[in-house]
């Protein structure tokens, strides 16, 4: 039987016309849904202001005084907007108000220092967080963990500037010694040595400036981690107290359900707050000259002008276009905050000594 002979398909010159269909019709469906995100209902967007209205004006945990973007009371200008305390929920989830917490300090260590008012400390910003490093012979008496009216001052003067900016972070105390043996009825080594002074450490700065127990930790390394500078075990800088501020990525391992802090009503946040602010105004007015005053002055001026160079100009642009936008050409958009005020009395010093 003869085989049936297939003819040749004829080439079909409109079969692009499928393949276009479909790129026109996804390329109109894409323009309608980006159409219908553009449009925003009046109402919704009403009812989302005010919702954040609301969260950012009365829902924090401490009260801080106007937005970001207000010119100079920002809440990074600690000075200007007359707050000693950071917003918690900026210290808690910004790494940038961290960093730059850490080198604010760290440089203001140094500049007390310059100034002679600070001995036996020194500032270093690591890998885990800011490590403050207190010469020995500045806070305790040999062979004990009393902490003298000198060391107090002298704590006095770090914690205002950690409490300045930071009352979430977790802090580590650790105490060091030097190599040669201690034999008391009260430290039978140096184990025992060095975590009694680290512990009175903690209980001295818990108790000053009304930090939450939860996030500090005691430790007494007695003589096994040596500076990498010392020349020797026996090298007397090894006796040393140091404190180390935590970066939040470290935390997890202090955070409990029962914080301090977090647990507290807002009243009672506002109390210690207080607390807090008239301390820090107590040894600010007592144990820093003028001259070392001005010179931390000039260190904040620094890095506020700093901080604003590294604005971009499209910001810029942005922001001078907000005030045409609002007719007020004085100021930036801002939500409004109420400012605690402060009670004058100071309360009593406590002891701390062990």
């Amino acid at each position: 039987m003869a085989k049936k002979q297939k003819h040749p398909e004829h080439e079909n010159l409109e079969r692009w016309l499928v393949s276009y269909a479909d790129f026109i019709t996804l390329l109109f469906a894409t323009f309608v849904v980006l159409y219908a995100l553009a449009q925003v209902d009046a109402t919704d967007f009403a009812k989302l202001e005010e919702s954040l209205k609301n969260a950012f004006s009365q829902n924090t945990l401490f009260d801080g005084q106007q937005a970001l973007m207000d010119g100079s009371d920002s809440i990074f200008d600690q000075q200007q907007a007359n707050s000693f305390i950071p917003s918690l929920m900026l210290e808690y989830i910004s790494p940038r108000y961290e960093e730059e917490s850490f080198k604010e300090i760290e440089e203001s260590i140094q500049e007390l220092t310059k100034a002679g008012e600070l001995d036996g400390i020194s500032a270093k910003i690591t890998d885990k967080g800011l490590l403050l490093t207190f010469d020995d012979k500045y806070l305790f008496a040999p062979a004990s963990a009393y902490l003298d009216s000198n060391a107090r001052k002298l704590l006095d003067k770090v914690g205002v500037l950690i409490c300045k900016k930071f009352v979430l972070h977790a802090m580590r105390i650790e105490g060091h010694t030097d190599s040669d043996p201690i034999h008391t009825e009260k430290y039978p080594s140096n184990w025992e040595l060095s975590a009694s002074r680290a512990s009175s450490v903690v209980r001295y700065m818990i108790n000053r400036f009304k930090f939450s127990p939860s996030l500090f930790s005691a430790i007494g390394y007695a003589d096994t981690r040596p500076l990498e500078t010392a020349i020797s075990p026996k090298d007397p800088a090894n006796r040393r107290v140091e404190i180390l501020i935590l970066k939040n990525r470290y935390k997890r391992e202090f955070e409990t359900r029962n914080d301090f802090t977090l647990n507290l009503t807002k009243a009672q946040q506002e109390a210690i707050q207080k607390q807090r602010e008239q301390i820090i105004r107590a040894v600010e007015g007592d144990s820093i000259s003028p001259a070392a005053r001005k010179l931390l002055e000039e260190n904040r001026e620094r890095i506020k002008r700093q901080k604003s160079e590294t604005l971009s100009k499209s910001n810029m642009e942005l922001y001078i276009n907000l005030d045409k936008e609002t007719g007020d050409k004085g100021t930036m958009p801002a939500v409004e905050r109420r400012v605690i005020k402060l009670d004058s009395n100071i309360p009593e010093d406590e002891d701390f000594g062990l």
